[in-house]
């Protein structure tokens, strides 16, 4: 069987990543879970992962390439298994395949020039401005003659430094936009009474998280709601069968979404344990390519005062659930007026997928279950 390495969508900031290195080369034996090629975004380095056992066969994308996520840069086979037609493979996404030298993606000012113990010749304005600055010169590029650094040289290297999160600042900015100017967002909203959930929480021990049990609830919903289980391609909805929920983790990087596959066939316990896997791979700047792109995203804040908010949602996915903090609020239960841990749920949606009666059933179906857990 075919098995195509896919480079993952991480947030909503990514637009392009470099493919830095290949791990194996064509015609070598891989291992599932293992490091197969590296890919650099402007908040980390990342190992994608291999998603089945067998052999290279094709290397669809050189190392040195940008290119957006959902590239296919490669393919797993067995040993002379028959690969499929190529020519599908050899136009991305992007609007720009050419590969692009790693070099012309960062400022001239700064390359590699020698390893650890070469000697470099700087001035000694160079020298102590580097020292001030805790810059390594044998990564600057020196303009003077024969190589040597000059004073300018570091201050260049010095603006290059701080060119990354500038970039990053301007890509999600890119992203965000275009997510809110391109999608037809609407929201609802209802509150759920957390007092079943947070009572078999205690019950169930440490190791369970809210967001687990918000989880095996989605599982249930997306199920009975398939609509809200999809992607807006070509101009129409594409509904999925597996549920690939997107848990947007906060990282040391900015935001990242971990990819919690197989939904709808896990129970509680499972959900956990996978759960603090894909999280901790995401903390760890890795990602597995077997696990696919998420087909709805959930956003829970966890602990604090925050009520509700409103997300927005990643392409192509056509939904997003937002969940507020947990907090004891008044709330009417039968005719009287009582204290509950509640959570205010928000549903955002892609209204040109999703219609308001839709969007609403599936919110009703969520609250439901969360109150009837035992």
């Amino acid at each position: 069987m075919i098995y195509e390495i896919i480079i993952p969508v991480m947030d909503q900031a990514t637009e392009t990543v470099l493919l830095t290195a290949w791990r194996k080369n064509e015609g070598e034996v891989v291992q599932k879970g293992y490091a197969i090629c590296e890919i650099e975004t402007d908040k980390a380095v990342v190992e994608i992962e291999a998603g089945t056992n067998g052999v290279l066969r094709k290397k669809l994308v050189e190392a040195g390439a940008r290119i957006p996520p959902r590239t296919v840069i490669g393919l797993i086979a067995q040993a002379g298994e028959p690969l499929p037609d190529l020519e599908r493979y050899l136009h991305t996404p992007s609007d720009n395949p050419t590969p692009t030298p790693r070099a012309s993606t960062e400022a001239p000012a700064v390359e590699k020039t020698g390893a650890p113990g070469d000697r470099v010749v700087a001035s000694p304005r160079a020298k102590r401005l580097a020292e001030e600055h805790s810059i390594d010169l044998r990564a600057v590029r020196g303009t003077g003659p024969e190589g040597r650094i000059q004073e300018e040289d570091v201050r260049q290297a010095m603006e290059a430094a701080k060119a990354p999160a500038g970039r990053v600042a301007r890509a999600k900015a890119e992203r965000v936009s275009q997510s809110w100017r391109t999608i037809p967002h609407f929201y609802t909203t209802l509150t759920v009474d957390m007092s079943s959930i947070a009572a078999r929480k205690v019950r169930t021990g440490r190791g369970v998280t809210y967001t687990d049990f918000f989880a095996l609830a989605l599982g249930q919903a997306l199920a009975k709601h398939p609509t809200l289980n999809g992607h807006w391609e070509d101009e129409a909805l594409v509904t999925l069968a597996e549920i690939r929920l997107g848990l947007v983790v906060q990282t040391e990087r900015g935001l990242l979404m971990a990819v919690l596959p197989d939904l709808h066939a896990r129970s509680l316990d499972n959900i956990a344990a996978e759960r603090e896997r894909v999280v901790q791979q995401a903390l760890g700047g890795k990602f597995d390519s077997a696990l696919g792109e998420p087909t709805f995203s959930l956003s829970n804040i966890g602990a604090g005062h925050i009520d509700h908010f409103t997300a927005l949602i990643s392409p192509p996915q056509v939904a997003i659930l937002s969940v507020g903090s947990i907090q004891p609020r008044p709330i009417v239960v039968g005719e009287a007026l009582a204290v509950r841990p509640t959570a205010t749920f928000t549903l955002g949606v892609d209204h040109r997928a999703i219609d308001g009666r839709e969007a609403a059933a599936f919110l009703e179906e969520l609250k439901a279950t969360l109150e009837a857990a035992e």
